[in-house]
């Protein structure tokens, strides 16, 4: 988007184009009538020596990225297969008799698609690991092993030694921080924490300098609080109030301040505690004007900002400053 013109979020919202969706991760072929999901959270997960790109989608199901999971057991990623055919790392024909006895290694090598952002991108269920492993060591027991596929064996060895006592699932959960948001009551005590008992007397807490920004990236003159287009609050859900504990604040503060004919009762910082919730909210205010301070326009803020939250960005080496 150039400076000097204004584009309203609103208006553009769930619209994507005529260009499909960018498909990453492996080219891992994925037939599936369900609508992918979003990832929730996602990082690296190390055990032992080797580490693996993880994902925990919004639903609680752990995903690992295809290529990555292939070279933590020593195979090479060779991308897309024929769907009547096994992926090439598990497809060896003297590893097939031992694929092709267990039905569940079967339907989780059928893989799953999911959003990382706005991409579209594909995996596999996390649990597929140790059922890749344990063909390999089954193998390696029937002595049906080729020489180069020995140290593959080696490695899946110490996988499964690291999954024996919680299993791979849980220790993604526990790594990417997911078991406090498995249970209802730790959430609903996560969620209440940010809340204060009685609705605060009405301090300002969005600075001049914010929306000062805004007026900048969008190419507006200044504005007002009289005059603020209204995607600057699309704009201040989206990368100030969202991010606190993914979006779950957000939602309960649309719960207790919903809007009636576009207008809430109260502003929605008012609801927040002095002790946590404006303190995060604080320090998102002053995170995201500071990307705005060193971005010259809105393309440039939005990348700079997705790497500030360890999201997926795209950088433009033609993105001049207009």
């Amino acid at each position: 988007m150039k400076v000097g013109t204004v584009d309203n979020p609103l208006e553009n919202e769930g619209k994507t184009g005529n260009q499909p969706p960018k498909i990453k991760g492996g080219g891992t072929e994925i037939k599936s009538s369900k609508k992918p999901l979003k990832v929730w959270g996602k990082g690296p997960v190390k055990f032992y020596d080797i580490e693996l790109d993880c994902y925990i989608l919004e639903d609680g199901t752990a995903v690992l990225n295809s290529a990555k999971m292939m070279k933590a057991i020593g195979r090479p990623w060779k991308g897309q297969y024929k769907k009547d055919e096994l992926p090439t790392f598990i497809g060896a024909a003297n590893l097939r008799p031992f694929v092709e006895k267990s039905p569940e290694l079967l339907e989780r090598l059928k893989g799953i698609e999911f959003y990382d952002g706005s991409v579209l991108t594909s995996g596999y269920h996390a649990d597929i690991l140790p059922l890749v492993c344990n063909v390999y060591l089954e193998a390696r027991q029937a002595r049906a092993l080729t020489p180069n596929q020995l140290p593959i064996a080696q490695k899946c060895e110490i996988l499964i030694r690291s999954f024996a006592r919680v299993g791979i699932v849980a220790l993604i959960y526990e790594r990417l921080g997911f078991e406090r948001y498995k249970n209802p009551e730790a959430l609903r005590m996560l969620i209440e924490s940010y809340f204060a008992d009685d609705v605060r007397k009405w301090f300002k807490e969005f600075p001049d300098e914010l929306y000062a920004q805004l007026d900048r990236i969008y190419g507006n003159e200044k504005t007002t609080s009289r005059n603020r287009p209204l995607y600057y609050a699309t704009f201040t859900r989206k990368y100030i109030y969202d991010p606190v504990e993914k979006g779950l604040v957000l939602k309960e503060l649309d719960k207790r301040n919903p809007s009636k004919g576009g207008r809430r009762k109260e502003r929605h910082h008012s609801l927040l505690n002095e002790e946590k919730g404006l303190k995060a909210l604080r320090a998102m205010i002053w995170q995201v004007v500071g990307t705005l301070k060193i971005s010259a326009n809105k393309r440039r803020f939005e990348n700079a900002y997705a790497r500030l939250m360890g999201q997926p960005f795209t950088e433009d080496m033609f993105d001049k400053e207009m």
